[in-house]
C-alpha cells in the first residue's frame, strides 16, 4: 500500500511537472508578424563622386499584436531615427553588401533604443531592409 500510495504521488509530480513545461512552452510561443515603415524613406546621402540618392524600404519584426501597435503608435518617431541613421551615409561605400548589413544593424539598434526609451523596451525583434536603391 505504501509503494502503492509512492508510485502514486511520482506520477502526480511527473503530470504537474508536465503541464508546467507545456504552460511555460506557450508563454515563450510568439505572434511574429511584420509591420511595414511606409512610406519607403527617399533621402539625400553625403555628396562626393559617388550617388547622391538613397532609396530603402524596410519591415519590422514584432513578435505580438501589443508590440505591432505600438511601432505604429510611435512610426514618427521611427521614421525620424531611420532618417537621420540612413542620411549619414556615404555614397561611394554605401554600395557594398557588407556596408549595408551594418547600416541595417546601426539602423535597428537606433530604432530599439528609441523604442525602449518609450515604451520601456525595445518591441522589435528585427529590422529589415526590403529594398534599398542607391543613385
Amino acid at each position: 500500500m505504501v509503494q502503492m500510495l509512492r508510485w502514486a504521488g511520482v506520477l502526480v509530480l511527473s503530470m504537474m511537472l508536465s503541464v508546467a513545461v507545456a504552460e511555460e512552452g506557450e508563454a515563450e510561443k510568439k505572434d511574429y508578424s511584420y509591420i511595414k515603415l511606409s512610406p519607403a524613406f527617399v533621402l539625400n546621402i553625403k555628396r562626393g563622386t559617388g550617388p547622391r540618392f538613397l532609396q530603402v524600404k524596410a519591415e519590422a519584426l514584432v513578435g505580438s499584436k501589443e508590440d505591432g501597435e505600438a511601432v505604429k503608435n510611435h512610426m514618427a518617431a521611427i521614421r525620424h531615427t531611420m532618417i537621420m541613421t540612413l542620411s549619414n551615409q556615404d555614397g561611394k561605400t554605401i554600395r557594398s553588401t557588407e556596408t549595408r548589413e551594418q547600416l541595417r544593424g546601426q539602423a535597428e539598434e537606433a530604432v530599439k533604443q528609441v523604442l525602449t526609451e518609450m515604451n520601456g523596451k525595445p518591441t522589435i525583434e528585427g529590422l529589415f531592409f526590403t529594398n534599398f536603391v542607391v543613385q
